[in-house]
């Protein structure tokens, strides 16, 4: 017998013969028990059957390997130049300029002021030999003529200057409120000035990273720079360029997180939406150049070494769904300014997805898989009818200014917020698993500390960038420095009510309170609690634990001098944080989440080591 003939012999197990396997080990729970929504509400089902879609597969525009781009963000030119070159020589070929003032430069960026700061910058790199991307927000458009100075006293003419030059005047409404001004003569005329040059690259770049550092869903990014786009090709239309022309000068940019299945489906959706965007304006779809950036939204402050397992996935996704060219945020930016290491990471991760795992000779792996097929097309549908929504809004500066993609995406990162609010989106090393004791990482020089949000979401039409740890991390910080000050870690006693259960509430209350710093001390008694230094106090217990247990032993604690008391009870499937306020009348119970209650012990304990 063949082996063919062996493996057909097998009955193929039909769809509902699957999900009659799911629920009965449910429990008799329905199937659609399991399915899920991201926060901008698509599905997500836990079963797909495979799928052939018709449509174009994801590919990119040069056949191969996709560029590996290494960020170039130091402030000294110089010095800039000199990790860049190191860079190239351990295997990246693609640089990203990240220029001082720009939104991405994270308070960083080389500082380029005139031509010599940025003939310093590309001292010994051949621009006629390897791509760059210029990220310098609505900066760009000052800085493209000092390139075309450099490139006429270098004599640069044997060969295309491929320079993305990363042109954002609506990724620069979103940051800023205002609108950019155009050039002083016309994109047609820079365009011109460039090609003159010698530059090949593309003169805009429709960016999503200003959407999904707000916290906008896949679809929400999706829909904005496909909206983007269309302006940028209505844009160059209007001063003559054809469409034809016009859309070999626009570039694409998406960020890359750690959501694999949906960073994966995004990137297979882009190309589908853009062809279709290409085919109503009359033309035959063509290759487009997709850069990829790894989140700066996912990386975290605390635990920075959990930054290169999400580097990892995002680059992993980006890299299966076509991506072009791709950039890895160094493991240690939400910490300062990254060093060698750091950023030898950074290449280092793709390399070996190239030269180990060759991940590049599989054009879209994905194909016929049934979650990606099915997440694409829902992606597809969903930002479609969004950009549809911008378009009968007159277009996306027009509605933009009328509020609505912020609209739209801030009902996505308010329900994201909520959620790691509530600890029901965990980030791992933060506010999952934290540790007291941190392995030190270096840094070039530090970056400014998170800060805890306030102020009204929208201002002046501008949409806020945060990373997701932020609000735990501000309170981190404030403990940490407390820690510097004094040489004490705060504490925080646990204080078991009844019998020897309730591990699980107890182990909950140690993990919650450390994710801000503070060490967790078990004791037995309120007794216990008065030698222990302790200025608050954690009761936890089965759920068992009556009411008047409760009360007993927290106006006990009270009396004895305890600023502040929580309640951590052990359930079923977990445990539950109660923050317990106490008045001269009665203990009241409030429920908060996570954060609100870590923010008001932070606030106590601070309180107290001040007085």
């Amino acid at each position: 017998m063949s082996d063919t003939e062996n493996v057909s012999a097998f009955p193929v197990a039909t769809e509902a013969q699957w999900r009659r396997l799911i629920e009965e080990a449910l429990g008799g729970k329905p199937f659609t028990s399991l399915i899920s929504r991201t926060f901008e509400g698509l599905e997500i089902a836990p079963l797909y059957v495979s799928l052939q879609s018709e449509t174009p597969r994801a590919e990119r525009q040069n056949t191969g390997r996709w560029r590996i781009a290494q960020r170039m963000d130091h402030p000294d030119p110089e010095i800039a130049s000199r990790m860049a070159r190191a860079d190239l020589e351990g295997g990246a070929n693609a640089l990203t300029l990240t220029v001082s003032m720009a939104p991405a430069a994270r308070g960083f960026g080389v500082r380029i002021g005139e031509a010599r700061d940025l003939d310093a910058a590309l001292k010994g790199i051949d621009l006629d030999r390897i791509p760059l991307r210029l990220d310098a927000g609505i900066e760009a458009l000052s800085l493209a003529p000092l390139f075309a100075e450099l490139a006429r006293r270098r004599r640069l003419t044997s060969a295309p200057l491929d320079v993305d030059f990363g042109i954002d005047p609506i990724g620069h409404f979103v940051h800023t409120g205002t609108t950019a001004r155009p050039p002083e003569h016309g994109w047609r005329e820079l365009r011109a000035s460039l090609r003159g040059a010698g530059f090949a690259g593309h003169l805009l770049l429709a960016d999503g990273r200003p959407y999904h550092d707000a916290g906008a869903g896949e679809a929400q990014e999706l829909a904005c720079v496909i909206a983007a786009g269309v302006a940028y090709l209505r844009m160059l239309e209007a001063e003559g360029v054809t469409l034809e022309e016009a859309r070999a000068q626009i570039a694409f940019l998406l960020a890359a997180d750690v959501d694999e299945h949906l960073t994966l489906a995004k990137y297979r959706a882009f190309r589908r939406l853009w062809a279709r965007v290409e085919e109503l304006c009359g033309l035959s779809p063509g290759p487009i150049r997709l850069h990829a950036e790894t989140s700066y939204r996912m990386l975290t402050r605390y635990d920075p070494f959990l930054n290169i397992s999400r580097n990892t996935i995002a680059v992993f996704a980006a890299a299966a769904a076509g991506a072009d060219v791709i950039t890895v945020l160094p493991f240690t930016l939400a910490r300062g300014l990254p060093d060698d290491f750091a950023r030898r990471l950074a290449r280092n991760i793709q390399s070996i997805l190239v030269e180990e795992s060759h991940l590049e000779e599989v054009t879209d792996p994905a194909q016929g898989a049934g979650t990606f097929e099915a997440l694409t097309d829902q992606l597809c549908d969903m930002a479609w009818a969004l950009f549809q929504k911008f378009e009968a809004a007159g277009g996306m500066i027009s509605a933009l200014r009328g509020g609505l993609p912020q609209n739209e995406i801030g009902q996505a990162a308010a329900a994201r917020r909520a959620a790691i609010a509530h600890l029901s989106r965990p980030i791992t090393g933060v506010t999952a698993f934290p540790l007291l004791a941190e392995t030190p990482v270096n840094v070039l020089a530090e970056a400014p500390l998170a800060q805890e949000e306030g102020g009204e979401e929208l201002e002046n039409f501008a949409l806020r960038a945060r990373r997701d740890a932020e609000p735990f991390e501000a309170l981190r910080d404030a403990v940490e420095r407390r820690f510097e000050i004094t040489g004490h870690r705060p504490k925080i006693s646990l204080v078991r009510l009844g019998d020897q259960e309730g591990a699980a509430a107890c182990a909950y209350a140690a993990g919650l309170f450390a994710i801000v710093g503070i060490e967790a001390v078990e004791i037995a008694s309120v007794e216990a609690w008065r030698e222990s230094g302790c200025n608050i106090a954690c009761l936890f217990a089965r759920t068992s634990a009556t009411l008047s247990q409760y009360r007993e032993t927290a106006t006990s604690l009270v009396r004895a001098g305890a600023a502040a008391i929580y309640l951590v009870e052990a359930e079923a499937e977990g445990a539950s944080a109660t923050m317990l306020k106490f008045n001269e009348v009665d203990l009241t119970w409030t429920k908060r989440n996570a954060l609100a209650i870590l923010r008001d012990a932070t606030a106590v304990l601070v309180e107290c080591e001040k007085t």
